[in-house]
């Protein structure tokens, strides 16, 4: 009997879980936060009964950019979604009307907690074929600490004190942390959005203005979060992001079409090759390609046209992912529509500047805000703040992935900053993968 323990609950513990490798009368353990739901992870998890923000934070992206699965999945349970969404704030039905209305559902951006539930069934499925090939499945909750080689298999250390055997392993733990800023998690502010919900919203009702350091798709759940519990010209909203801007919507249209990039390889670093992007973007645009369009196709060139197909460096092909998540960053469509019509009214505000800092007095925090070509520090008092920045030099791993980088299993990639694995995301430790 050969045994497999996968790690994590989301969507890449699941894929390992779809294709593991073993056979009739083997062993296969899945130990994870939520692994009872497995799928779903933080991301997709299914909300608190009764909260008005439930089913308020959105899909990024259209439903067939997400899954053309779950665009089909979610057409044909359209009329238990809508029954679902009716009476929510703020009102997504009323955003997703004009799809539906030309036949377009595929194209709305779904409520997270409704893929979560697409990915709960398309699970089931998966243990269910498993199961049908006489594989022995034991889902476990729990949170592993500590890992290591012994007795010719890898032994998993949970926090409640197991210890899970197995004769391979699959880690899918998820992200780091958002990058921690000294004070951002004290009496006038918390760390992360998820989770602190009940928190923030006794703020956000008592009319306090709600300050998100940094602009990406966290920074727009917050704007949902507020909208579900005040009228929108109740909002006192403040953002501060590096460019100040606001990611532009993804768009579908009708009928679909992808940018086709055509790339010329041979490129010796990434400044010819990020050249040459830029310029096919900016070409794009100007022939009236929308964001959606470009980022979904120059993501559908990429699954097939592996980078080093075009830089003949992989040190130097490791440089350039950074620089076209920026220029292809888009989010979600009704979020970013509301922010952009509340900027125009004057009820939002974004900021350009690097939060360096979160002071707290004795009624109120205070923004140490850095000006990001001149260095200079002003000071912006406000209510309650959010951390809504992405990974950064300051993040947190979780215990085990921290325990593999202390180790030498695991390896920080100094060129992309990100985590560096060998070949198949095999580790230095015996048949285990990291992803």
């Amino acid at each position: 009997m050969t045994s497999h323990l996968v790690i994590g609950d989301g969507i890449t513990a699941a894929a390992f879980v779809e294709n593991v490798p073993l056979e009739s009368g083997d062993q296969l353990t899945v130990l994870g936060r939520n692994a009872s739901e497995l799928g779903r992870g933080i991301a997709y998890a299914a909300g608190e009964a009764g909260v008005p923000w439930r089913f308020a934070y959105l899909l990024n992206s259209p439903a067939d950019d997400i899954d053309p699965a779950f665009a089909r999945w979610l057409s044909e349970h359209w009329e238990t979604v809508k029954s679902t969404m009716e009476g929510r704030a703020p009102n997504w039905l009323n955003a997703a009307q004009p799809f539906v209305e030309a036949g377009d559902v595929y194209g709305v951006n779904a409520p997270r907690e409704i893929y979560g539930d697409f990915m709960d069934q398309e699970v089931s499925k998966i243990l269910s074929d498993l199961r049908a090939r006489g594989i022995d499945i034991t889902l476990v909750d729990g949170e592993a600490t500590s890992i290591a080689e012994t007795d010719e298999q890898v032994t998993i250390t949970t926090t409640d004190g197991q210890n899970l055997k197995a004769d391979s392993v699959d880690i899918a733990p998820g992200g780091p942390s958002t990058l921690r800023i000294p004070g951002d998690d004290g009496a006038f502010s918390v760390p992360t959005l998820f989770g602190n919900e009940h928190r923030i919203a006794k703020h956000i009702e008592a009319g306090d203005e709600i300050f998100c350091i940094g602009g990406n798709a966290s920074m727009l759940d917050t704007l949902r979060l507020c909208q579900s519990l005040i009228p929108n010209e109740q909002l006192r909203f403040v953002v501060c992001a590096p460019d100040g801007e606001v990611p532009p919507p993804l768009v579908p249209r009708l009928p679909r079409k992808l940018t086709t990039p055509k790339l010329t390889t041979g490129h010796t670093t990434a400044e010819s090759f990020l050249s040459e992007v830029e310029e096919t973007i900016f070409q794009a645009k100007a022939n009236g390609d929308e964001m959606r369009e470009i980022r979904a196709g120059f993501r559908a060139h990429f699954l097939d046209n592996p980078l080093t197909d075009y830089i003949t460096d992989i040190e130097e092909a490791r440089r350039v992912p950074a620089q076209l998540r920026f220029w292809l960053r888009g989010g979600t469509r009704d979020t970013i529509w509301d922010m952009n019509a509340l900027l125009e009214k004057g009820q939002t505000t974004m900021m350009t500047g690097f939060a360096m800092a979160v002071e707290h007095g004795d009624r109120h925090p205070t923004v140490v805000i850095r000006d990001p070509e001149t260095g200079a520090e002003t000071r912006h008092a406000t209510g309650f703040v959010i951390n809504c920045a992405g990974a950064g030099p300051n993040s947190v791993y979780d215990p085990l992935t921290t325990q593999m980088l202390d180790a030498g299993w695991l390896e920080f990639c100094p060129t992309s900053k990100g985590l560096k694995t060998g070949a198949r995301c095999l580790t230095g430790l015996k048949n285990t993968r990291h992803l």
